[in-house]
């Protein structure tokens, strides 16, 4: 079916059915801004976008509920090759870390300044409370927003960022802007999914709901036997490589516990099987059609009961 919107200022027709997710919708036309990093529960904010001027969750939206409205993405910041004033605030302001989230805080930053020319940190923080930062932390972007509204209306501003050191050193303990944040605040090209060929198959993970436990049986039979679907993966079949989880630098210090999958589950949303199919309806269905049969053991949710003589060991096992 034909939907007519405006995407960016630009009068679109977009092809599809009333049904499907917007923000796969618009991904599939190229606006690559509006990610999903919450599997459509619409917590982490990456896929926002402004309908009609008002922020909204692309994921929690259907195609038809688009029809005939304005809809508003990141990539409509960027003006050429030049950031906007917030865009470049952010990246000045240090607060650029993965990037994932940026253009969608970005862009609610600029709705934030179409209202008020001098917005005020509990004005920031409302406009920013649809977006999830992990890794960063929020005071950069109370800077960023406290830079950006002094460039609006002095471009020659310039104020310290922060504090540098060391005169004999030329990038330790200097200010430098990340070498890659440019291309991150603006939405560029810059994850595997961006380089995805169209048909590529689709995965999908079947996760613990038990904090702690053992998988006594699994079953995948009905999934794999499912048309499409190309693959089951589990603790029984996946590669017998160990790592340590952290994910530092070697040598790392913490065990060498983790495979792919693991018998052991360790936390609420641990890795249990994933589904490799030709369409993501055919994974999201197949994972329904995996039997598991759990050993639930007692969790440690606090710092005080890992420290009880009497706590259950987590990292006890490497199977």
């Amino acid at each position: 079916m034909s939907v007519h919107l405006t995407i960016n200022g630009i009068p679109k027709t977009v092809h599809g059915d009333l049904h499907e997710n917007l923000q796969k919708v618009l991904k599939r036309e190229g606006y690559r801004t509006v990610r999903s990093s919450d599997d459509g529960d619409g917590f982490a904010g990456s896929d926002t976008v402004l309908v009609d001027g008002t922020p909204a969750f692309a994921s929690l939206m259907v195609l038809g509920q688009a029809a005939g409205r304005e809809i508003t993405t990141a990539e409509s910041l960027m003006k050429g090759r030049r950031l906007s004033v917030i865009q470049q605030a952010l990246v000045d302001s240090g607060v650029v870390q993965s990037g994932y989230n940026i253009p969608a805080a970005a862009l609610v930053l600029e709705e934030l300044f179409s209202r008020t020319q001098s917005p005020t940190r509990e004005e920031a923080a409302d406009a920013l409370s649809g977006i999830f930062i992990r890794d960063a932390g929020y005071v950069q972007f109370f800077h960023a927003v406290e830079l950006a509204a002094q460039r609006l209306k002095d471009p020659s501003y310039v104020t310290e960022t922060a504090p540098e050191f060391r005169d004999d050193l030329r990038h330790v303990g200097k200010v430098r802007e990340k070498v890659d944040a440019r291309k991150l605040a603006a939405g560029m090209k810059a994850y595997v999914e961006d380089f995805v060929d169209p048909d590529a198959c689709f995965m999908r993970m079947l996760r613990s709901p038990h904090a702690h436990a053992y998988i006594a049986s699994i079953d995948v039979s009905q999934a794999e036997a499912m048309p499409g679907v190309l693959a089951v993966i589990t603790h029984e079949n996946c590669p017998d490589v160990y790592y340590g989880q952290a994910g530092q630098g070697f040598p790392e210090p913490s065990p060498y516990d983790r495979r792919m999958f693991n018998r052991k589950v360790r936390h609420a949303g641990d890795r249990v099987a994933a589904v490799v199919a030709e369409t993501d309806e055919i994974a999201l269905e197949a994972l329904k059609k995996i039997s598991v049969k759990y050993d639930v053991l007692k969790p440690v949710m606090t710092i005080e009961a890992a420290k009880a003589p009497d706590a259950p060991i987590i990292h006890n096992s490497v199977v």
